[in-house]
């Protein structure tokens, strides 16, 4: 594949590393594991001078920012102040910022473009939960800002093994996004 490099800076998207996500065994399964590979990213974006930010979901109890399936379901989730809607253990948030949403893509009902245009941001790598959900939602939405995207491969995780592989590789022929290994993730944060 081609790499496409352009003069911003690049940011790092940390998507839904929380625990309700964690909930699924599936992902506590890897919880450990890609909580490391993401502190390594977060690790590697502060000796680079990228951006980093934490993105996570975060729902109202009135049911007003529920998706369809909450509401056919009649259950929501991560509400302020609640263990789910925390951070997992162990995440590095120093000196992140943070970003709540709503639904699957950072983009959707925020300002995170803008907050990347002000950063002069051009660039992204985006890791966290889960692959085939927010991660890639948020990397389609990307697109549609003109954001140059790379998913860091194994700083990723998902409940949905063969959707996740899947959509990594949608994103890679369909959206020309990059799929880097750890390494490959480590030296683009770094520059």
């Amino acid at each position: 594949m081609t790499q496409h490099r352009t003069e911003g800076r690049t940011a790092l998207l940390v998507i839904d590393m929380q625990n309700s996500y964690f909930e699924f065994p599936e992902l506590e399964e890897q919880r450990e594991s890609v909580t490391g590979k993401v502190n390594e990213l977060i690790a590697a974006a502060r000796d680079g001078d990228c951006p980093v930010l934490l993105v996570r979901t975060q729902h109202e109890r009135d049911r007003s920012t529920w998706t369809v399936n909450m509401h056919d379901d009649g259950q929501g989730f991560a509400y302020p102040g609640t263990e789910q809607s925390q951070y997992v253990a162990g995440l590095d948030t120093e000196g992140a910022t943070g970003l709540v949403k709503t639904r699957d893509s950072a983009f959707f009902d925020t300002d995170l473009a803008a907050r990347l245009r002000n950063l002069g941001v051009e660039q992204l790598v985006v890791c966290g939960i889960s692959t085939h959900t927010c991660v890639s939602q948020t990397a389609i939405d990307a697109f549609a800002h003109n954001f140059r995207v790379a998913v860091a491969r194994d700083s990723v995780a998902s409940e949905d093994p063969e959707l996740s592989r899947a959509l990594l590789a949608f994103l890679e022929n369909e959206k020309r996004q990059e799929v880097l290994h750890q390494a490959e993730a480590v030296a683009r944060l770094r520059g």
